[in-house]
């Protein structure tokens, strides 16, 4: 089975739960699409579990971006900025509690993670990126297409590309769900699912969210496993029309 999610930033406890509920097999495999760290307390904690694990791929998401610009280039008043107000405090602290050659084979480890994937799954096939296809970049506005794919927002229609279903994080899911619905839920679009459900802000409800591809079962560590029927029944009711 494969299974994806996003945005664990720090939980440690979140991802345990999930973990629990899919029950990961050592043929199985995980994509955690970026944004490991920050905010949370695990973040470095993670990133080195999720190293380890034979069967996890970790792609690039703008928060491992932004520690690797901050930490390889020290005389950026800009890149330290842009990490501080985005919450590092605490990964910055567990990061230098590593001896120095844990500190360097983690960066080496960030920099080398792909900022895209392709998969197909019984047919369907599947884009893995943070924020925005590569396809999609166009100079100026970024400097690179790996800036462009942790940083740039998309919305859950029309498809950014035609021949893929896209799945990303990045944009917590409460922005598109109604308010009244008391959790943030992994929310399908026209080619893009998102699935950031916002673990990072329990005052909003939010909780860790993984789906597996092959049935679409969504599972959460805060309400469990949800079939694909029932998130079809929940998308009617509490998300907003795209």
């Amino acid at each position: 089975m494969h299974y994806a999610l996003s945005d664990i930033h720090g939980d440690s406890a979140a991802f345990d739960a999930v973990l629990a509920l899919i029950d990961l097999q050592p043929e199985d495999q995980l994509y955690v699409i970026g944004d490991v760290i920050d905010r949370g307390p695990d973040g470095i904690a993670l990133l080195q579990r999720i190293r380890e694990m034979p069967n996890a791929t970790l792609l690039l998401g703008n928060h491992e971006y932004m520690m690797i610009n901050a930490l390889r280039h020290p005389e950026d008043n800009w890149a330290a900025y842009q990490w501080y107000r985005n919450g590092c405090e605490e990964t910055l602290q567990r990061f230098y509690d590593l001896i120095p050659q844990a500190r360097e084979e983690l960066l080496l480890y960030l920099e080398s993670l792909p900022a895209q994937l392709e998969l197909t799954i019984n047919a369907r096939k599947y884009c893995l990126v943070h924020a925005a296809p590569l396809e999609l970049y166009e100079a100026g506005r970024w400097k690179d297409e790996r800036e462009l794919a942790v940083w740039q927002r998309i919305p859950l229609a029309p498809p950014p590309i035609r021949d893929r279903t896209v799945l990303i994080g990045h944009t917590p899911t409460r922005h598109v769900q109604r308010a009244d619905w008391p959790t943030m839920r992994i929310a399908h679009g026209d080619g893009v699912i998102d699935l950031d459900c916002g673990c990072v802000f329990p005052e909003y409800g939010g909780q860790l969210g993984c789906l597996r591809l092959e049935d679409g079962m969504e599972f959460y560590s805060a309400e469990g496993p949800v079939t694909a029927g029932e998130a079809a029944e929940w998308k009617a009711q509490y998300v907003q029309p795209i």
